[in-house]
């Protein structure tokens, strides 16, 4: 993987499949309706989405797919093994209750982006790690998505209804020789 410049105070948010390791409070409050009953790993797979996504030129949702669940292009994996890390924060910010670290993959489908290094008081990312064409974990195929799919059934449709055009303009013309023979005749 090439150097990336990272400006000082932002983390990276690379192109394809993303690493990172990020601190969740143990004791996450539910201040926010929009929680409640949202398991402690679902919250953690939005609040990736949404940091993530907010970085200028980042599409880490799938646009196309309005029935996708938030937090659903986010996945908390085992491990980041060989990977190199690309890049840490820099600062003694320190969560304020007792915290575990989840190392989470999500799949950015538009360009390299940064946002300001993403923290509050229930998430903190710590590392960012290197995307790396030899690790499986970074160089898996991209996700499915619904958008290309639907993309895929409309170009079908397309050309079934082009078909069904054809067919039908066929069906007209000979409609139309069949009455205009029946004049002739008649």
């Amino acid at each position: 993987m090439t150097a990336v410049q990272i400006p000082p105070g932002f983390a990276p948010v690379f192109p394809g499949w993303n690493v990172w390791t990020v601190w969740q409070v143990d004791d996450l409050g539910d201040l926010n309706p929009m929680n409640l009953g949202l398991s402690h790993e679902r919250r953690l797979r939005i609040w990736v989405e949404d940091v993530a996504s907010a970085a200028p030129g980042a599409a880490v949702a799938d646009p196309l797919n309005p029935a996708a669940l938030k937090g659903a292009q986010v996945e908390i994996i085992p491990t980041h093994d060989g990977l190199e890390l690309a890049a840490s924060r820099d600062n003694a910010l320190m969560l304020g209750e007792p915290a575990k670290p989840f190392i989470v993959r999500f799949f950015n489908r538009g360009a390299q982006a940064f946002t300001p290094w993403p923290h509050d008081d229930e998430y903190l990312l710590d590392d960012v790690w290197a995307p790396s064409a030899s690790n499986p974990i970074t160089n898996a195929p991209r996700p499915d998505s619904l958008g290309g799919a639907a993309t895929d059934a409309g170009e079908a449709l397309k050309s079934a209804a082009s078909g069904v055009g054809v067919a039908l303009a066929i069906v007209m013309v000979g409609a139309g020789l069949l009455l205009v023979s029946r004049r002739r005749k008649g």
